[in-house]
C-alpha cells in the first residue's frame, strides 16, 4: 500500500512552462486525501520548493538540492550536508577562471557569475550552434533568489555553507572534462539532471539516501513509497522506493529501470500515475 509519494519537479511534477497543471494539483490533493504523504524531491534548493509549493497551497516535505536538505513539512530542517568550504571555493575559482557557467547553491540563494551567459553564446558561437539550446539548467522559481558575482572571492566574504555546484555547458567535450576531473577525486556525489548539466554535491548525497531518511523518519517502509522522476538524479529513488514510476519524457535507460512508465510531463503524467496506482479520482 503507498503511503508516500515521493515527485521530482522540473520535467516531472512541472510542465514545459514550469508550472503545477490544475490536473496534477488535483491529483496531489487527491493522494492527500487518501492519507497518503507527499515530498518533493528536487535539485532545486529547498527555498525554492517552499515557494513554489506555497502558490499551490498544499503540504509537502521537501527533499532539496539532490538530497543535501531533507525539511518536514512544517519547514524542520531534518537533515543536512554540505561541502567543504575550502575544497568548494577552490573548485569554483577553477571553474570560473575556465570560463563555465556554474550555480553555487548556498542556505539563501544561488550564487552565479555575471558573465556566465556571456560564456554560453560564446560558445554558441564556436560551436556553430544557431538555436537557443537549453543547457537544462533548473532555474529558480524567483530571480530574487540569485546574486551575481564578478570574483568568487565575493562568495567567500559572504561565510555561506556549500550545498552543491552546478555546471553547464554547450559543449559536451569540455563538460566531460570538468566532470572527470572531480569524479576522479573520489570526493563527491556527482549526478547530471539534465542535458549539457553535472553536479557536485557532498560524498553520498543523493535523492535515494535523502528518501530513505525521510522514510524511516516517518515511519514507513520504503516498500510503501512511489518514486516519479523523469532524470538520471532521480536514479537513486527509483532503486529505493517499492514502485518506482518514469515519466514519459525520460530516456530509455531511464524508463528501462522503473516499474512503470507514465505520460510526458505536458501530458500531466504525475496525475496519471498517481490515479493508476490509487484508482481514479471520479470514483472515490
Amino acid at each position: 500500500m503507498i503511503k508516500l509519494i515521493a515527485l521530482d519537479m522540473d520535467g516531472t511534477l512541472l510542465n514545459n512552462e514550469r508550472e503545477i497543471s490544475w490536473e496534477n494539483l488535483r491529483a496531489l490533493r487527491f493522494a492527500r486525501s487518501k492519507g497518503i504523504a507527499l515530498v518533493i524531491a528536487s535539485g532545486r534548493a529547498f527555498f525554492d520548493i517552499q515557494s513554489k509549493m506555497k502558490d499551490v497551497d498544499i503540504d509537502t516535505h521537501a527533499i532539496g538540492t539532490n538530497g543535501a536538505t531533507i525539511h518536514s513539512a512544517d519547514g524542520t530542517l531534518l537533515g543536512a550536508d554540505f561541502l567543504d568550504r575550502t575544497r568548494t571555493l577552490q573548485i569554483v575559482a577553477e571553474l570560473v577562471r575556465q570560463k563555465y557557467y556554474i550555480g553555487v547553491y548556498t542556505e539563501q540563494n544561488i550564487y552565479v557569475p555575471e558573465d556566465g551567459t556571456k560564456w554560453l553564446h560564446e560558445e554558441l558561437k564556436r560551436l556553430n550552434i544557431h538555436e537557443d539550446r537549453s543547457v537544462g539548467f533548473q532555474g529558480a522559481t524567483r530571480d530574487d533568489f540569485y546574486r551575481f558575482f564578478g570574483d568568487w572571492r565575493e562568495i567567500e566574504k559572504t561565510g555561506a555553507e556549500f550545498y552543491k555546484i552546478i555546471v553547464f555547458s554547450f559543449d559536451d567535450v569540455k563538460l566531460k572534462k570538468a566532470r572527470d576531473v572531480y569524479e576522479a577525486q573520489h570526493r563527491y556525489s556527482i549526478v547530471t539532471s539534465g542535458t549539457g548539466n553535472f553536479e557536485i554535491m557532498p560524498p553520498n548525497v543523493s535523492k535515494g539516501n535523502a528518501l530513505d531518511h525521510l522514510a524511516n523518519y516517518l515511519g514507513i517502509s520504503l516498500s510503501d513509497v512511489m518514486a516519479v522522476g523523469d532524470n538520471y538524479n532521480d536514479l537513486s529513488m527509483f532503486d529505493v522506493a517499492g514502485l518506482s514510476v518514469a515519466m514519459g519524457n525520460a530516456d530509455d535507460a531511464i524508463k528501462e529501470k522503473c516499474d512503470l512508465v507514465t505520460t510526458r510531463c505536458e501530458e500531466n503524467g504525475v496525475a496519471h500515475a498517481i490515479y493508476q496506482v490509487l484508482g481514479n479520482a471520479e470514483h472515490d
